[in-house]
């Protein structure tokens, strides 16, 4: 259901916007707009302008689970969505909205650079994770070209018409909307062998193959959970790659465990099952009233506050505070 949730989510407000503004940055960069569709040409160029940011937020949506947009998303949004304002108006000289859009783009991507690389260890979806890295690479291998492009071809490092270069990028991502937008349930590739069965990963190999192999998975989910309940979930910082170590199982076996057999899209959302657990019973224990929630986050394995929060309330609905008081205001029964 949740996956369902996310992929509609996705779909309708991301998606279809930036499919849409897409294929008007190819429009507007093909054809005077103005000319050609009169009042309507621009609407089409400040439609046009908003196709980076939303190609961005389709980008972090693609990579991040349960993505909803918060504050900072829509911030950035409104920032665009001025930006665009200000160039339809024509009311700042083009020399100063160069170098602010020279900014706010490299702000953009820095930060889409830094989602796609931290959050990847903690990635169990293999496919997700060769995907962060090859669009690093296109990412890199695009902005090289532009550039150069740019510098020997068109003779503008800024301009506020489009490129061959850029085109060709547009088109591609507006091709690749095109196709999703007709069929949804596919929009997220990596989602192609979430939750599978083990067995499927092995079903070409032979008899004795398979029930070796099976045999060590069912060892190593043993192993697994025994360590969990005697508390290592509780480490500061915890790994995939810590976590396999420690439990002498190679990283990729751990990770294809932890997301084939248990059903998890990262490291994060399965410690937080054990954390959140030993949160939730501490805070209704009457003998530890008085202990602060911070430590009760820190010793179930956080390292901040913040994370803890927000984890805590995606799972029960409520504050940790909102937690405590509710379950010991309660008299048990």
């Amino acid at each position: 259901m949740a996956a369902s949730n996310h992929s509609k989510l996705a779909h309708t407000y991301i998606i279809v916007p930036a499919m849409v503004s897409a294929i008007c940055f190819l429009v507007t960069g093909a054809y005077d707009e103005v000319a050609l569709f009169g009042w309507f040409g621009y609407v089409l160029g400040f439609v046009a302008r908003l196709a980076i940011v939303l190609h961005w937020l389709f980008t972090i949506n693609l990579l991040t689970d349960g993505f909803r947009l918060g504050p900072f998303h829509i911030v950035v949004l409104a920032i665009y969505l001025v930006r665009a304002l200000i160039f339809q108006l024509d009311i700042v000289p083009d020399d100063i909205m160069a170098v602010f859009s020279h900014v706010m783009l490299a702000g953009l991507y820095i930060f889409l650079t830094y989602k796609v690389l931290s959050d990847m260890p903690g990635d169990l979806l293999e496919k997700r994770r060769r995907f962060r890295i090859w669009y690093i690479l296109g990412y890199i291998l695009v902005t090289v070209t532009l550039i150069l492009e740019r510098k020997f071809i068109s003779g503008a490092l800024y301009s506020d018409h489009t490129s061959l270069i850029e085109s060709l990028g547009i088109f591609l991502i507006t091709t690749y909307l095109l196709y999703h937008s007709i069929r949804p349930e596919d929009v997220y590739p990596f989602e192609a062998n979430y939750r599978k069965p083990s067995v499927a990963m092995v079903s070409n190999l032979s008899p004795e193959k398979k029930s070796t192999l099976m045999a060590a998975d069912s060892h190593n989910l043993e192993l697994l959970k025994r360590k969990m309940e005697e508390g290592l979930y509780s480490e500061p910082g915890l790994t995939v790659a810590k976590l396999a170590e420690t439990l002498g199982i190679q990283e990729h076996r751990l990770r294809k465990l932890i997301n084939f057999r248990l059903g998890h899209r990262n490291i994060s959302q399965y410690l937080n099952d054990y954390r959140i657990d030993e949160a939730k019973r501490r805070l209704t224990d009457i003998e530890e009233r008085h202990v602060q929630i911070l430590t009760i986050a820190m010793e179930a394995g956080y390292v901040s506050l913040r994370p803890f929060n927000r984890a805590f309330k995606e799972r029960t609905g409520q504050t940790p505070t909102e937690y405590r008081e509710q379950h010991l205001s309660t008299p048990p029964s």
